[in-house]
């Protein structure tokens, strides 16, 4: 036998053998090419207990199905303080801080039973049709997890520092690290998937929950995968829910440790939703409100209570009640003739430390007016504009030449449109309504300034008050 010879019996050719296994090709000819099945593996058979593969999937029209994911969240801890607009925050002695673009989960130790601390996102994530959840993060521990004290991370509800009662999550504690699918309580684990947690070491897992099954993965690995009960339905009995950093405390605990957390993202996959990218940035909680690292709450002038009196328009500076991304303002009308006034200014924030840099793409503009206080004199005739660009708030601020040192921009004008009041016109009298949207949006990079002015080219009043009102469509990105 060890003498056999493969010969072709018209060609007279022989077969070749290299490493011992026989070199074959597929024939050119597409009648004699025969049968060749494309598979991808996911899992060799370490997690699996046999190789698993999938093949791709074919349309009638011969062309494959490739997903295309949405971006559902990005989380950046870079702040120094809490994003109140993404997250909510609940804790019993257990404390939270963040530093150096950690989340740090129990940074003084707690010990008491009963202590507690976590981090919610206020934004539900839901399963949707045929895709899929995945969450992402990264975590490093100071020291492997001391009895009674647990981690948990995922999709859940926080509830006062108690076991989660419904999603998926990844569970740490003195016994290593499991992948926890809870339906309604009911808790289906998977085996240990680490079973003791490197300490001092960034480590990058995710959850992916699809409407059959959820897996664990660490970095590109994947660690488990459960299938749904055969009487469950679904994971999950909420279908949506947000994202949950929790520790507790189910007893007296001894030493103890601490968790940072790091970049934190949630991906609807094989979905294209068709949203525009400012919806996206939108749902995400990049708009209309404070960014990471800056003042919490709207961006626009506006209070729970009167306005600000009015007051005369400047053209190099900004006032309290004109400071902002749109909103209302009462303005004197008394600027010189043919001056630009400012009528709201923002500054873009200035990159730091714990403010990352986003640009504001402002992509339409809203605005009207309205007498608060009868005019004397008159009539009114507004030329209102959009300036942006600008590195300092002056509409005087100069473009410095080619290469001189420390290059400052003038604003960039664009004009929105025209607002008139008639002469001595009385409280109430309201103006016409100016809408704008940019096809090319307006672009403010981190430091630079965005402004709306207004400048009267018809008669300067004695007396009398104009409120305008301001809508700035826009987001960070």
């Amino acid at each position: 036998m060890a003498g056999i010879r493969i010969e072709g019996n018209v060609s007279g050719n022989v077969a070749e053998v290299a490493n011992n296994a026989l070199n074959v090709n597929l024939s050119p000819d597409r009648l004699h090419a025969g049968f060749n099945m494309c598979t991808y593996e996911i899992d060799p058979g370490s997690i699996t207990n046999s190789r698993y593969s999938e093949i791709p999937y074919i349309s009638k029209d011969r062309r494959m199905s490739v997903g295309i994911d949405t971006v559902l969240a990005a989380y950046f801890f870079t702040a120094t303080a809490q994003n109140t607009a993404l997250f909510k925050h609940v804790f019993t002695t257990m404390t939270m801080t963040q530093s150096a673009g950690f989340l740090n989960v129990n940074p003084a130790l707690a010990t008491v039973s009963g202590n507690f601390a976590y981090l919610q996102t206020w934004r539900y994530f839901t399963l949707q049709g045929e895709s899929s959840l995945r969450a992402e993060t990264s975590w490093t521990l100071s020291a492997v997890l001391p009895v009674n004290q647990v981690f948990e991370w995922g999709f859940f509800a926080g509830t006062a520092g108690v076991v989660p009662t419904d999603g998926v999550f990844f569970r740490i504690n003195s016994s290593g690290i499991v992948g926890v699918m809870s339906f309604s309580g009911t808790e289906t684990l998977t085996a240990t998937l680490v079973a003791v947690p490197a300490t001092a070491t960034v480590n990058r897992y995710s959850i992916v929950v699809d409407h059959e099954t959820v897996s664990f993965w660490k970095d590109t690995t994947l660690l488990a995968q459960l299938d749904i009960p055969v009487l469950q339905a679904i994971p999950f009995l909420s279908v949506a829910l947000p994202i949950t950093a929790m520790m507790r405390n189910s007893g007296t605990v001894t030493g103890g440790s601490t968790i940072k957390i790091g970049i934190t993202h949630v991906m609807l996959r094989d979905l294209q939703t068709i949203k525009q990218w400012s919806e996206q940035m939108g749902t995400m909680g990049k708009a209309y409100q404070g960014q990471d690292g800056d003042t919490m709450g709207s961006l626009g002038v506006a209070v729970n209570a009167a306005p600000a009196a009015a007051a005369a328009l400047v053209n190099t500076t900004a006032a309290a009640q004109f400071t902002g991304l749109g909103g209302v303002a009462q303005v004197l009308p008394t600027l010189a003739s043919g001056t630009d006034g400012i009528l709201f200014s923002y500054q873009n924030p200035v990159p730091a430390a714990g403010v990352p840099g986003k640009n504001l793409v402002v992509t339409g503009i809203s605005i009207d007016g309205i007498v608060t206080t009868a005019l004397t004199g008159g009539p009114c005739a507004y030329v209102i504009t959009a300036a942006f660009g600008h590195t300092a708030v002056s509409l005087a601020t100069t473009e410095t030449g080619s290469f001189v040192t420390a290059t400052t921009k003038a604003p960039r004008r664009v004009t929105v449109g025209t607002l008139g009041f008639v002469v001595t016109a009385p409280i109430g009298t309201g103006s016409n309504h100016l809408v704008v949207q940019f096809k090319s949006p307006l672009v403010v990079n981190p430091g630079e300034f965005f402004a709306i002015t207004a400048r009267n080219l018809g008669t300067v009043t004695t007396l009398g008050a104009i409120a305008f009102a301001a809508m700035i469509d826009h987001y960070f990105e």
